[in-house]
Parts: structure tokens; C-alpha cells; sequence
């Protein structure tokens, strides 16, 4: 699994992730904050979207963000969401 050497984006409204095998990823962040699947925002029963794309600023920034594990990436978001964990394997393809 790759893993990130680079991580850039704190108070950007895009995250840079440089992978240790060379490739780079540029996520929107207002699109990261969107695709979260923690319980807050996707139902853990029936993977039904919780979450109101209209409720979720046009902007979004990263505040924080810290690692989890050797596996992924926790982001506090400008809108105040913190509690998803984006995996590194979902983060290095588009």
C-alpha cells in the first residue's frame, strides 16, 4: 500500500498527497469532506448518505488533520466535521 511522504493543504481548500512510490494526488477538499463515511454522515446499517450536500459550504478548508495508524488520515474540516478516517488506499486514486 502506498504511503504518503507529503501531506500539504492545512487552511487550503485542496489536500496534496505525494506518495512514497512517486505519484501525487490532489483531492478538493470540499470533495473529501463530501465522500466522509463516518456514522454522522453515512447510516452504518444501510449505507445511506446522511449528509446534505447543500449543507456543506462551497468552500471547505482543512483546519488539522493528524494520522491514524500507518493506514490513514483524520481531517478536521472548516465547517466544524472531524470524526471520518480517509484511508490511505482511498485517497491515492482519483
Amino acid at each position: 500500500m502506498p504511503l504518503p511522504i507529503e501531506i500539504v493543504g492545512l487552511k487550503q481548500p485542496e489536500l496534496r498527497l505525494v506518495w512514497d512510490e512517486g505519484q501525487e494526488t490532489v483531492w478538493s477538499v470540499r470533495d473529501l469532506r463530501l465522500r466522509c463515511g463516518c456514522a454522522h454522515c453515512v447510516d452504518e446499517g444501510t449505507g445511506r448518505p446522511l449528509l446534505d450536500p447543500d449543507r456543506v459550504p462551497p468552500v471547505v478548508t482543512v483546519d488539522a488533520m493528524e494520522l491514524v495508524g500507518g493506514y490513514g488520515l483524520r481531517i478536521q474540516f472548516s465547517d466544524g466535521h472531524g470524526t471520518g478516517i480517509f484511508r490511505f488506499a482511498d485517497l491515492v486514486d482519483r
